[in-house]
Parts: structure tokens; sequence; C-alpha cells
């Protein structure tokens, strides 16, 4: 064959061969030449654009994966409000925590994806983002006592403490505006809750007609104050200002005093309260009974769980006693070691075996946190956790946590300047993400911080000093 023969052969090979290169890379109505490749879809698949062209090659794989993993447990009300509400939470704390559940042997580590190819939420396995909103609550000085909510929208608040602390409010647009009630005016109010019978129940002191355990009648046009518990003349053993109030689900009652060491008890399907000088099970055997300072108690299972000390003691747990006649009784585990000094003021449990507790170190300076897995008598099982360990390095307190599901909002103070704090978890407490309202120069924007209130859609309300309510919008 010539050589121009060949040079003829060549540049149609040529021409061949460039032509279907073209019809490669236009691909089909321009694609970008990806089809089935690169499946990003203008990020709607990974948000971030990240594992482009996965998608297809394992899509369907983690179907269902993160749906429902928390079912059964309490969704956004608040479950520390009223611990009888963690029915179904998985007792053994297996299974709950995402751990293996979620894409474990899949080939797409991370992604999540469900039929159609776009990304799930996996709201259970990602921090919350927003923004703060400044707003105002109706208890001046510096703590907002109690907060209730039975929905987004309607809830209560009252004030107990310090010289502006009387009142109940209530507010029907999810805490932008509070309405005060007329014939609460005399009452100072530190704890309201909810209880399993559908009453609304409280504790403090009406200075009227000297009841320190009441329910709140909502039936009529004015809410009205129905007194429960007024104390004896006996100052040893008297409640003379709630701090808390504690109910179970079979009805049993339980109230500690805001001043002192005394507490009182009512039976279910009693009218009268029993008070006393300890709740410890030692009153069972006649053994050392000594009184002891509670900050924060719960029910739970039908039994009592609390935290508290004095400031100058570690901090202690108040765990159900198992004793025979036990009803009210409880024992107690100090998670600090002897020598430290401690304040606990609020405790979750999502079972026997697996709880939280929250304060102030009052030796280090630091939230105080301990995370409960095992038995709750021995010292060994209340992990401490260090909000340092997550890359939260500031000194302060814990005050107050809600919880939804397994994640935790606390919030707290900052030492010396006091100012509010709010960390998130998503597991039970072990890791935390700071998310607290900044100023422009990426200060704290809050005063200390009391109380809090976590919701379903993942909004947050905060109570803070000086009458300040902070609302985190998701």
């Amino acid at each position: 064959m010539t050589t121009n023969r060949w040079a003829k052969l060549a540049l149609v090979g040529f021409a061949m061969l460039w032509t279907a290169g073209c019809e490669t890379m236009t691909g089909n109505d321009g694609d970008g030449g990806n089809n089935g490749g690169d499946t990003s879809q203008d990020g709607s698949d990974n948000n971030d654009g990240s594992n482009d062209g996965n998608t297809g090659d394992d899509t369907g794989d983690n179907t269902g994966d993160n749906t429902g993993d928390n079912t059964g447990d309490d969704p956004g009300n608040n479950d520390n409000n009223d611990q009888g509400g963690n029915t179904g939470d998985d007792p053994d704390n297996t299974g709950d925590d995402n751990t293996g559940d979620d894409n474990t042997g899949d080939d797409m580590t991370g992604d999540d994806v469900n039929t159609d190819g776009v990304e799930d939420e996996m709201m259970d396995d990602q921090p919350i983002s927003g923004t703060w909103t400044e707003m105002t609550q109706p208890c001046g000085g510096t703590r907002a006592n109690a907060f209730w909510f039975d929905s987004r929208m309607d809830g209560y608040a009252g004030c107990g403490e310090n010289a502006e602390g009387f009142g109940l409010y209530v507010t029907d647009d999810g805490g932008e505006t509070w309405e005060s009630q007329m014939l609460f005016n005399g009452a100072r109010i530190n704890d309201i809750r909810r209880g399993p019978d559908g009453i609304l129940y409280a504790t403090g002191t009406d200075t009227v007609d000297s009841y320190e355990v009441f329910t709140v009648d909502e039936s009529g046009p004015v809410r009205q104050l129905v007194g429960l518990y007024q104390s004896s003349n006996n100052a040893f053993t008297s409640v003379s200002q709630g701090e808390n109030i504690a109910i179970t689900e079979d009805g049993k009652l339980f109230v500690d005093s805001l001043t002192g060491t005394q507490s009182a008890y009512r039976a279910p399907g009693s009218s009268d309260f029993m008070e006393l000088d300890s709740f410890l099970d030692g009153s069972l055997t006649g053994s050392d009974t000594p009184s002891e300072q509670m900050s924060r108690v719960i029910g739970f299972n039908n039994r009592f769980w609390a935290v508290g000390s004095r400031i100058s003691e570690p901090g202690t747990v108040y765990y159900p006693s198992n004793a025979a006649g036990a009803t009210y009784h409880m024992k107690k585990v100090e998670v600090q070691p002897t020598n430290r000094d401690g304040e606990l003021h609020d405790i979750y449990m999502w079972s026997e075996s697996s709880g939280l507790v929250i304060g102030f170190d009052q030796s280090l300076r630091f939230p105080l946190i301990h995370r409960l897995t095992g038995n709750a008598g021995v010292p060994a099982n209340w992990e401490k956790i260090d909000l340092f360990n997550s890359g939260i390095d500031y000194q302060g307190g814990a005050w107050k946590m809600a919880v939804k599901g397994d994640e935790v909002i606390l919030v707290g103070q900052t030492f010396p300047n006091n100012r509010g704090f709010v960390v998130h978890s998503l597991d039970r407490g072990m890791t935390w993400t700071d998310i607290s309202p900044v100023d422009e120069d990426d200060d704290f924007a809050a005063n200390l911080m009391s109380n809090v209130w976590y919701f379903e859609d993942d909004t947050i309300l905060v109570a803070a000093e000086g009458g300040e309510m902070w609302r985190y919008n998701p």
C-alpha cells in the first residue's frame, strides 16, 4: 500500500475517534458526561458536594437505618420534668445511642442515602444548627424557677426566688408574651409540672393561705390555686417553702425544701403529707439517718431519684432503696472524691442504669457532669465528663438540662463573669457542642441561664437572669 494511501486511512480513523469522543463528552442532554457516575444533582444528594459519584453505587443500602431510631422516646417534652414519660426506652442502653446501627458495614459510611438518591437529614446524628433571638420572661432577679410547656405554644412560668419572685404566668405564643394569673400574685412558685394524672402541680409557698404544695385549677375562666399541703409548726420537719415536686405514675408525691433539709411525702390515695426529717432508708432499720440537702428530685419508674449536697461536700446522688418496706426511701452515693466540693442541681434518667447529673464543681470551678452506666450504687459507674474534652474550656457551673431522646441541652453560667452558656449533646452527655448565644465580638451575649425547655422541632427556650429569655430558632 502506498504511503499516500496509509496517510488517507490514518486521517479517516482519527476523524472517527474524534467524533466518538465528542459524543461521549456531551452525554445525555448535556449532563456533563458523568451520567451514572457523578449524580450530585446540583449538590442535593450530598449537601456539601463530597462523595460525588457514589450515588447509585450503593443506593438503598442504608434505607431506613436512621428512621425511627428514637421511637418510644418522649418527643421533646422535657423528660427531666416528668420522668414517667420514658416507658419504652431501652433499659439497658443498647441500641439507643446509634452505635452500630447506622451505616455500619455499608459502603456509604456517613452518607446515609435513601432510595431516591437524596441524603437523609439524620437529625439524631447531626448537631442542631440555628440562630438565637433575645426575648423577655416575667421573672426578674437571678432565676426563673419553674417552666412547663404542654405544646410548642402553650406553657407556664413560675417565679419563686428573690424580691421579685412571685406569680404564675401563661403563654399561648411560645413565650413571646406572658399573662399574669391574678389569683397567684401572692404565690412563690419554684417548680411546676403536669402529673401523669393530667393535673398541674406546683410547689413553693402561697403567702396568702400558707400552702407549700398546690395544684392549678384550669377548668374555669380564671386559673385558681388549690392547696394540698400546709407545713406544720415543727421547725425540724416542716417544709416552709417547697423547692421541687415529684409525681410518680402510681400517685406518690414528694416535695423537698428550698431552705433546709426537710421533705414531705404523700402516699397514693392519701390526702395527707408525711413530714420527713430524713428520706434515707436508715429509718427502716433504725440505723443512722442524717439529714441531707436536696436540690432536685424526680419520679422515675414509680420511685424517686434526687441530687444535691451542701456546697462544702461532694456532689451526691440519691437513688431508690430496695430495702423491705421502702416507698420514698433512698440511698446515697457520692460521685466526687471525698476531698472535693460540689453541688448537683439536676438529674435525668433514661433507665435504672443510664442517667446524667449536672451541677457545680466547687473545687475546680468547672461544670460538674457525671454519666451513669451501670448500677447506681457503685461510684465508679458515675463517669466524670469534662467539657474541655469536647473543646469547651471556660469555667462555670450547670443549672438545668432538657432532654429529647438521647439529646441533652444544658444551661448554666460562666465564671467569673456570670454569663450564660448553652451546650448540646447528641450522645447522652458523652460529648458536647457549644451553641451559646454570642455578640458581634464573639463574647457571651446572655446573662447566667437557669432554666431551659427543648421542643420536638429543636426550638429551645432558655430563661436567664434579669428577665432575659433566649429562643434558639432551628
